[in-house]
């Protein structure tokens, strides 16, 4: 059986936008695409879509391994859980079918600051005068800072359809802390919160 891509799903899909902006929450700043023709349907059973080698020869290597691909999954598997969906090893008994897609970016963002100067004053043609009785030439500060920035993308596909009903991406600043279990649990619990909930009840 030939299972379908998502990323071919993606593009004939019909979508509407759902924009979700998290400031200071986990998973950053998250917006989420939802099928106006395919459902998400509570409890419903899901698999991982077969991995696809090349897609890994070709990832970054700072997420292309063993152990952080681990512990991605399992982040994903215990959000996908807890809002009562269950997770089947043969994706062709699956529901759903699901997979995830990281992009990192190095980046530098120059920051500029202007220093002395009077800070507070009134301005005529004679110039301008200190509102705190002192005069100074404003100083430029300018920083260069580096940082990565971080895409993730979680992708839920109809299996029978072969469509993309259900996307989430996140977009932040992340660091080598973003790896640990405990915040990419975090995260993958954040970008699924607007995901439809059937817990069972305890």
């Amino acid at each position: 059986m030939t299972f379908p891509s998502v990323r071919t799903a993606a593009t004939v899909v019909a979508v509407s936008l759902l924009s979700l902006t998290a400031c200071g929450t986990p998973a950053g700043d998250v917006s989420v695409l939802q099928s106006s023709t395919q459902s998400v349907i509570p409890g419903s059973t899901y698999a991982w879509a077969p991995f696809d080698p090349t897609v890994r020869s070709s990832a970054d290597p700072r997420v292309a391994n063993d152990i952080i691909q681990q512990r991605i999954t399992s982040a994903f598997d215990a959000a996908m859980v807890a809002r009562g969906f269950q997770r089947v090893s043969d994706p062709q008994q699956a529901t759903l079918l699901v997979s995830y897609h990281i992009g990192l970016q190095d980046r530098t963002e120059v920051r500029a600051d202007n220093f002395g100067g009077p800070p507070m004053g009134a301005c005529g043609f004679r110039g301008c005068m200190g509102g705190w009785g002192w005069y100074g030439a404003p100083t430029l500060n300018v920083d260069t800072i580096n940082y990565t920035h971080g895409t993730v993308i979680f992708d839920i596909v109809d299996r029978a359809s072969g469509e993309l009903a259900w996307r989430s991406t996140s977009q932040q600043r992340v660091d080598s802390g973003d790896a640990d279990q405990a915040r990419l649990n975090a995260i993958a619990d954040d970008m699924l919160r607007s995901l439809p909930r059937n817990t069972p009840a305890s």
